[in-house]
């Protein structure tokens, strides 16, 4: 500015030296007018961002610093709630602020703008979302105990001290359907789109596999198909492991072949051993995949549950950068073909494509320094890391008890906790306490020069006093706004036994997995396996058919059977021996020459005298039943009817949930329509 002045006072025009050092006409055209009446170095030449500040320096400080920590609990503040803020601490603290703020009680967004520009660290940022599992999940405690595994598991072998055995898995999804980039278009068309080859596009799931020494094994990538093709392995990275699954997601039988994929390509034997981190999804951990590790040499460690994020370099660093580009390749394919969708035969060579750009030695290196895997470094996570994951009422910054230079004249206390709105002081902070101990102790507390009281007031007790007359006090956004605290946990919820960070190939945890999976798998079979019994009531005049699971009382019409507790066709041959009451739901039997089918139905009206019943039929599809929306109503006789079925239950909150019936017992194996 002051080269531009000095331009246009030797003679050249204002605009032509507004153009050559980038200055905006008009400002340098104010400042020449000012360097008029005044010597050039007497001005101020630099802009004046003080002109809208409210606050002094040190309460603009507190905010800044409220503001920074709202941010790192990932709880932050949009700029409306930044000025609703500010607003508040002006009230607090007796600010004098414009009308404008009274009115909004908010502070205005020209204060705002030069707040930002005041301190330039700060800048609006869009945030990521992130579930409240994940931000609490990653704490210290869990945190150090995937450190203390992973030092142990490199401790039990030299070959692990160059990092070159140890590795990282992880799958992420890669669809038919890729998301658009920024495009350029003319201004005043709000609706502007790109053509992409679907609404939703088909999953394939890739498995990357990477090295702290820099090294990518060949993906596996899982196709939604039941059946592999050649076509599928076109343009893929050589050597990769083509796999298919009707869901397209990864699952046991899957991984233990991604597993022999892995031993094929790194070489792990027992002689050569290596580390395999990985989250602990249940596919990771069947029991065939850990027993084939254990015989290769291959040590698989589980990280907690929603840490990886921050604890897997896959997450943090490789598969962001492989999602963009493997964007940028399907919006280069899109280009070249228009008009034509993308196929999973075509997603190989994008994924190939991606592959090579994303993971470089370079890359994979620097994000397994940045998680501390290697070089190992279990203090790689600062405080401000874990701060979503603390108690927000004990993780709050607790500053001591704010000082206020006491307005009485007997000058009573100098101790004194934050104002509310109406400039009232409580006496509530841990300062205080501190002093109402050594009040007990002085005869006159508040004349700390006395000699006789010297010896009595700790050196720390007598600095603060004496700050306490000379820095102005101000209360902090942090003492009158509500603490960022979650309501503490019921324990009501069982924890997941396998829900954390463990060495799953070491033979007690190995031990514990399988005992979880067999505990598991009984449980979904005695589920399955249900005898029920239909006995008459004890209440002859109402008789009513009642379910009981445990009664032995003789004289049933169906018996148990103990090899198999299932309905079948031959066990309900025979009819009930009573007809059932108006409202319940039976079990209608068809019988033609070739085949026997069943029919559930609910009872609308007995015909004791003719022995019918009129029924209105439910239909049976995919596990639960259905009223038709057109009633099927019908007669059928008693001898048809071979079962009365429990009370249906309903389950959901909308109308098309509670449509759907579902009965406590077993009907597959019989042919239910």
């Amino acid at each position: 500015m002051r080269t531009a002045i000095q331009e246009v006072t030797d003679g050249k025009s204002i605009r032509q030296v507004a153009q050559d050092n980038i200055i905006a006409y008009t400002t340098l055209q104010r400042y020449i007018a000012k360097a008029k009446g005044d010597p050039i170095h007497q001005q101020r030449l630099v802009p004046n961002y003080t002109t809208n500040q409210v606050f002094s320096d040190e309460q603009e400080n507190a905010l800044k610093q409220y503001y920074q920590k709202c941010a790192l609990l990932f709880y932050g503040l949009s700029t409306k709630d930044c000025r609703h803020v500010a607003y508040q601490m002006a009230v607090h603290n007796n600010v004098k602020v414009p009308t404008t703020w009274v009115e909004n009680e908010m502070a205005g967004i020209d204060w705002l703008r030069g707040f930002r520009q005041r301190h330039p660290d700060l800048s609006l940022r869009k945030p990521e979302a992130c579930s409240l599992a994940r931000a609490t999940a990653f704490n210290r405690e869990t945190v150090k105990t995937f450190f203390e595994n992973l030092e142990n598991v490199i401790r039990r072998d030299t070959e692990f001290a160059d990092g070159t055995r140890i590795f990282n898995l992880d799958e992420t999804g890669t669809t038919t359907v890729h998301k658009a980039p920024k495009v350029l278009a003319p201004k005043g068309h709000r609706n502007v789109c790109k053509v992409t080859s679907g609404e939703k596009g088909i999953l394939c799931t890739t498995c990357n596999i990477i090295g702290a020494g820099g090294q990518a094994i060949p993906p596996a990538i899982i196709f939604l198909r039941k059946k592999t093709n050649p076509r599928m392995a076109v343009g893929t990275p050589p050597g990769s492991l083509i796999l298919a699954s009707p869901s397209g997601w990864m699952n046991t039988e899957l991984f233990i072949e991604v597993m022999k994929h892995f031993i094929k390509r790194t070489g792990s034997t027992k002689e050569n051993p290596s580390i395999l981190i990985m989250d602990n999804r249940e596919s990771h951990l069947s029991i065939g995949a850990l027993d084939l590790a254990k015989e290769f040499g291959m040590t698989m460690l589980t990280l907690h549950p929603h840490t990886s994020a921050k604890l897997q370099p896959l997450d943090v660093g490789i598969h962001g950068p492989f999602k963009s580009y493997y964007n940028s390749a399907m919006d280069s394919w899109m280009l070249r073909n228009p008009g034509v969708p993308v196929t999973i035969y075509d997603v190989g060579q994008m994924i190939g494509t991606a592959f090579i750009k994303a993971m470089t030695p370079s890359n994979i290196m620097q994000y397994f320094k940045k998680t501390g895997i290697w070089p190992f470094d279990k203090d790689i996570f600062s405080d401000d890391d874990f701060l979503p994951s603390t108690d927000q009422e004990t993780n709050a910054v607790q500053q001591p008890a704010e000082i206020f230079p006491s307005t009485s004249k007997d000058n009573e206390s100098y101790f004194c906790s934050s104002p509310g709105p109406s400039n009232q002081y409580q006496n509530i902070d841990r300062v205080d306490i501190t002093v109402n101990t050594f009040d007990s102790q002085l005869n006159n507390p508040t004349d700390i020069n006395n000699p006789t009281n010297q010896h009595l007031v700790e050196p720390a007790v007598q600095q603060i006093l004496r700050k306490s007359v000379d820095v102005p006090s101000i209360v902090t956004p942090d003492q009158f706004r509500k603490l960022f605290k979650a309501p503490p946990r019921t324990g009501e919820r069982k924890p997941r036994k396998l829900g954390r960070s463990l060495i799953a190939t070491d033979t007690p945890e190995k031990e514990e997995i399988a005992k979880d999976r067999s505990a598991a798998k009984r449980m979904k079979t005695s589920n399955k396996s249900v005898t029920r019994k239909v006995l008459q009531s004890d209440s002859e005049e109402e008789g009513e058919v009642v379910l009981d699971d445990e009664s032995d009382v003789e004289g049933t019409w169906l018996e148990e059977n103990s090899d198999e507790n299932f309905f079948t066709a031959e066990s309900l041959s025979q009819p009930v021996s009573m007809l059932p009451k108006e409202g319940q739901y039976v079990l209608v039997k068809f019988e033609s020459k070739k085949q026997r089918l069943f029919y559930t139905a609910k009872v609308l009206e007995e015909r004791n005298d003719a022995l019918e019943l009129y029924v209105s039929f439910l239909r049976y599809k995919k596990g639960h039943f259905t009223m038709p929306n057109v009633p099927d109503l019908s007669f059928v006789k008693d001898d048809q009817i071979v079962y009365i079925l429990p009370k249906p239950t309903v389950s959901g909150s909308t109308a098309r949930q509670q449509s759907y019936y579902k009965f406590s017992i077993d009907l597959s194996n019989i042919n239910i329509r």
